[in-house]
């Protein structure tokens, strides 16, 4: 694409190389340790909380770090960690070993995360090329998930825990590689007063940042966690959905985010990137509408409904990052990107954590589950519609002295 770097390629190529990965052991771990390793639900549910939760603190951490030093070392060291946490995955045995490999993956991946938005930001000549490279980074990481997934399963549909264990390892080796990558291959420009910083500034957030985090809150844990867990869900129960339509949904919101993300992210190039998200937030509420619409359909209209509400969701979806992150950085206190863009990600995992109980909670419920996500996308909208008055308002002229 247009204007970007070579570090900036180095940095997407590497990302989607640890994608693959990812791709290849963490959606199948929860299937490892329950069935591979026979552990009860509950021992690992543990695990998995213990996984997310330690990305919460470590987020917040990592953007100290940054800030007071710089994202490139916090990125390479966070990927070491990352690497050593699917490592001890590979060749630890037993409950302890396991808990203590998850610990350091949560905490490899909470700091690493909230070094991506400033090393992009190093990287990015102008706003158009951040968005570019945001967008390239989200299209490398669906990518290599997706191969990584579908390359995982079919290697252990026929075998067991041994080659989980190699997965694992490969994973380790992944992102062994990308720290190789980021250290040989992204230099960061120099002179960033941020690189000679002592002491970083104090993190003041003002109001349009606060209401951008709690507007993604709510997108997160009633929208992007919801496509996880609780339409699956919402699809087989209330609409008598069979796995292979379930499936079938999927394939199609890949397949739009892949083909849409690059178009998408043009777009996004051209529109403020309030406007950008308020019309994303909108379209996930129409999407979710169709699926409450489809609840009164049979047969084949019920299915072209679902169909097209996943399509709507995945074209909404391929503005988010390249939107998002752009104007978390834009919003973010002057000499606080790190510790902006770790308050952010400590929020995403909240609302990925908090998004599956929440389904269960609401399918089924008295009130109808479309119309609660339709609810909460509008409503994050309205959050965004806010900040955007606040970017655009005219600023009030100074009072004359008499």
């Amino acid at each position: 694409m247009r204007g970007l770097s070579g570090p900036a390629w180095w940095f997407v190529a590497g990302y989607g190389v640890s994608a693959v990965g990812t791709g290849l052991c963490y959606p199948f771990l929860a299937i490892y340790l329950h069935q591979f390793r026979g552990l009860s639900g509950g021992a690992t549910a543990v695990l998995l909380l213990v996984l997310a939760g330690a990305a919460v603190p470590m987020s917040v951490f990592g953007g100290r770090l940054v800030d007071r030093h710089s994202p490139r070392p916090v990125a390479i060291g966070a990927l070491l960690v990352q690497a050593a946490g699917w490592l001890l995955v590979a060749v630890g045995s037993g409950y302890p070993a396991e808990l203590a490999a998850l610990l350091v993956i949560g905490a490899g991946t909470g700091l690493f995360l909230p070094a991506v938005i400033p090393i992009i930001a190093r990287l990015s000549a102008t706003d158009a090329v951040k968005v570019r490279t945001m967008s390239l980074r989200y299209l490398a990481l669906n990518l290599g998930l997706g191969a990584g997934a579908g390359l995982g399963g079919l290697l252990l549909g026929p075998a067991g825990a041994g080659t989980y264990r190699w997965l694992c390892a490969a994973n380790g080796v992944s992102c062994a590689v990308y720290a190789v990558i980021v250290a040989a291959r992204v230099p960061l420009p120099a002179g960033d007063p941020a690189l000679r910083r002592a002491r970083p500034v104090r993190f003041r957030p003002g109001l349009s940042y606060t209401l951008l985090l709690v507007a993604q809150l709510l997108l997160v844990t009633f929208g992007l966690a919801q496509v996880e867990s609780g339409v699956p869900l919402a699809v087989r129960t209330e609409l008598s959905g069979s796995t292979a339509l379930v499936g079938g949904l999927y394939a199609v919101a890949t397949l739009v985010v892949l083909a849409g993300q690059l178009p998408v992210s043009r777009w996004v190039e051209r529109v403020h990137k309030t406007r950008a998200l308020i019309v994303m937030l909108l379209a996930w509420a129409g999407a979710w509408l169709l699926g409450y619409a489809a609840e009164g359909l049979a047969g084949g209209s019920r299915v072209a409904l679902l169909v097209a509400m996943m399509v709507t969701f995945a074209l909404g979806e391929c503005a988010y990052s390249p939107a998002f992150y752009t104007l978390l950085e834009r919003l973010a206190p002057a000499g606080a990107l790190g510790r902006s863009t770790g308050a952010a990600w400590a929020v995403f995992q909240v609302g990925n954590t908090a998004g599956p109980p929440v389904a269960v909670f609401l399918v089924g419920g008295a009130v109808p589950f479309w119309l609660v996500l339709a609810a909460a996308a509008t409503l994050a909208a309205g959050l965004v519609l806010v900040v955007d008055r606040r970017m655009h308002a005219a600023p009030r002229p100074a009072l004359a002295m008499p």
